[in-house]
């Protein structure tokens, strides 16, 4: 019984969202478990900015979009404090100074993935290196 306890409460503190961000790799934005905002290579774009530690996805529509400013790279084991708009299905919301941890940071694609508890949001993006 308290290992179920105990499963039960580190369920608690990861939150709501946190487990289909680690099950996850497409590059998007989730919040509370679901995609917002999902990147598909037939109709969406991506970019990244380094000088400005910008990354963004969009449909070729411009109408589903996510773009997050962070205040410096991410760095494997880091956090990051960035602002973020998107876009849901009834308007745009944004949020500044968020802190998100850098939960994942594959070397070898350059994807990275970032998780801020409070506002269940994770976010899976890419750095672009030509």
């Amino acid at each position: 019984m308290l290992a179920c306890s105990l499963t039960a409460f580190h369920g608690c503190l990861e939150g709501y969202g946190f487990e289909k961000l680690q099950e996850n790799s497409d590059i998007g934005l989730m919040i509370k478990g679901s995609y917002a905002v999902r990147y598909d290579e037939s109709d969406f774009q991506m970019g990244f900015n380094e000088s400005r530690n910008e990354f963004w996805v969009t449909d070729d529509n411009m109408a589903d979009y996510f773009v997050l400013k962070c205040d410096k790279m991410p760095e494997p084991g880091g956090i990051v404090t960035a602002d973020i708009t998107y876009t849901t299905k009834n308007d745009t919301k944004s949020k500044s100074g968020i802190k998100f941890e850098v939960e994942d940071f594959d070397t070898d694609s350059d994807v990275v993935k970032l998780w801020n508890q409070p506002s269940k949001m994770g976010v899976i993006v890419k750095i672009l290196r030509y």
